[in-house]
């Protein structure tokens, strides 16, 4: 069993994890709610303004990477409609998986079902978007600065998360998006991935100071499912190739 850290982040910060509830019938996507929603943006009457305060402030001390925060006022949750939004989070490995004598990380994203989703994870109690998983050769035990991981559910009823993992001479930066109308990207050191063509990650970093990565198209994963999963696939003769091969690392 590998070592599993996981971080749920909530209510008291940026990467908001508040449940919102309406009085209407549970709330559906489709192009007449994202209108509203999108003229609600602009709509100051609408916006949630001790959202906006808590923001601001957090922001005078937050250290985020590879991209600055922006404390943008939004519309209040609760107008996409009941269970809407029913929170983020994100977590992954960071003390380091073993393969063949090699230290694999990981990290991931997750958005808890709700109205929008629902249809798309069954019983499942949420989705784990995105998932990166990198070879390194260097682990802070002490501090941990070696990693990080973030996820924002500002852009409700879309969600971002970014990150990134050090190595002794570079550093891998991330960032992934899924969005209501079920796109979905992200981008790993500008190169740029359709999550449709796999929701997981992988990233070697070389001697010769390039990249290599691979990607992997699972089913829809919880975050209960994701590290047996990953034990699974790292034990793959081809994965372990991927993590292993000379020129790595």
């Amino acid at each position: 069993m590998t070592q599993y850290i996981k971080y749920f982040l909530l209510t008291f910060s940026i990467f908001s994890a508040t449940y919102c509830f309406a009085q209407n019938d549970t709330a559906k996507w489709n192009k007449k709610v994202e209108e509203k929603h999108l003229k609600n943006r602009q709509d100051s009457s609408t916006w949630d303004a001790e959202l906006l305060r808590r923001d601001i402030e957090a922001n005078k001390e937050r250290v985020a990477k590879p991209i600055r925060y922006g404390a943008f006022p939004v519309p209040k949750y609760e107008l996409l409609g009941k269970e809407s939004f029913k929170g983020v989070g994100n977590g992954g490995n960071f003390s380091g998986i073993d393969v063949d004598g090699k230290k694999i990380l990981y990290s991931y994203f997750l958005v808890n079902k709700n109205s929008f989703t629902q249809k798309f994870v069954g019983d499942k109690p949420n989705e784990v978007f995105f998932t990166i998983i990198t070879l390194t050769n260097f682990i802070d035990t002490i501090n941990y600065s070696h990693a990080g991981v973030q996820i924002i559910s500002r852009n409700n009823p879309d969600y971002i998360g970014q990150g990134f993992f050090k190595t002794k001479s570079d550093e891998i930066d991330y960032t992934a998006f899924l969005t209501a109308n079920r796109d979905e990207y992200a981008i790993v050191n500008m190169r740029l991935f359709n999550l449709k063509n796999g929701r997981i990650i992988l990233i070697a970093p070389q001697k010769d100071g390039s990249l290599r990565s691979m990607q992997i198209n699972p089913p829809i994963l919880d975050d209960k499912e994701l590290p047996n999963y990953i034990d699974k696939i790292l034990k793959q003769e081809d994965i372990k190739h991927f993590f292993t091969d000379v020129n790595n690392i």
